[in-house]
């Protein structure tokens, strides 16, 4: 069984658009009748342009989108039936991590209490000595030195930002981690760094991982699968490999040469 199954998934956005002397409400296709799957501790990579609908697909996954129509299953439960509070249990097991534009760190929270933060949340009951534990073991995963713990954001540069961003994911121990344009605004030197953290932790912690990305080189790089969505269509979906190297749709083949 896959550890997630999405079947049919259509996602749509209300907007207000202007209609001569008078707005109107009028209803957006974001995702449209999708569906894939990913089997437990493989990798799946959306590639896709701004507006493609993959940053709502992410937020389906996680319960922070509604849902239209169709169905998303995780750990053979229908997420969809369930309300926020039931989906609690499951939701320590989906973390993901975005953009550093994205701004996921509290400006005003050092890195020390950013994962203290999470750790009241998800493990209340235990003591200092376990806390110190986990903060450690998310710490030597993501390669960060133990200074950083009385930094805040500001004081930190791109990468640092993505480490701790993905060492404070990694304390509840997920089942799945999203990677939603985690190497955006880095360069190449500061990209590969990040995706080599992002492939070895993957396989160290025997991680599921879903990426969305805009950029071909980062799907190929860090998914076994590669599905290219276009406007809230699913274009293409199958081996990484294959979908780099030899693309079916003309959209797919776009992308390929202006990665090259």
């Amino acid at each position: 069984m896959p550890l997630l199954s999405v079947e049919n998934l259509t996602l749509l956005r209300q907007q207000r658009r202007r209609r001569w002397f008078q707005y109107q409400l009028e209803e957006e296709v974001l995702i449209d009748r999708i569906s894939f799957s990913i089997e437990k501790a493989s990798s799946l990579a959306f590639v896709g342009e701004e507006h493609s609908g993959k940053y709502a697909l992410c937020l389906a996954i996680m319960k922070l989108h509604e849902v239209s129509e169709g169905t998303i299953h995780f750990a053979e439960v229908e997420t969809t039936l369930l309300g926020d509070r039931h989906f609690r249990r499951l939701r320590k097991k989906i973390q993901a991590v975005f953009s550093d534009q994205f701004g996921q760190l509290t400006p005003t929270m050092t890195v020390d209490e950013s994962f203290r933060e999470v750790l009241a949340l998800w493990y209340r009951q235990e003591g200092r000595e376990q806390w110190r534990h986990r903060i450690e073991e998310v710490m030597v995963a993501c390669q960060l030195p133990e200074a950083i713990r009385v930094l805040y954001p500001s004081e930190l540069d791109a990468v640092e930002r993505q480490q701790v961003a993905l060492a404070r994911a990694l304390l509840p121990k997920p089942a799945m981690l999203i990677l939603h344009d985690f190497t955006r605004g880095m360069d190449v030197v500061e990209e590969a760094e990040l995706l080599n953290l992002a492939s070895k932790v993957r396989e160290d912690l025997n991680l599921t991982l879903m990426v969305a990305t805009d950029d071909l080189a980062v799907a190929h790089h860090l998914g076994d699968d590669i599905g290219v969505l276009h406007r809230g269509k699913l274009l293409e979906l199958g081996n990484a490999e294959q979908v780099a190297s030899d693309p079916e749709h003309d959209y797919t083949k776009r992308l390929v040469s202006c990665s090259m």
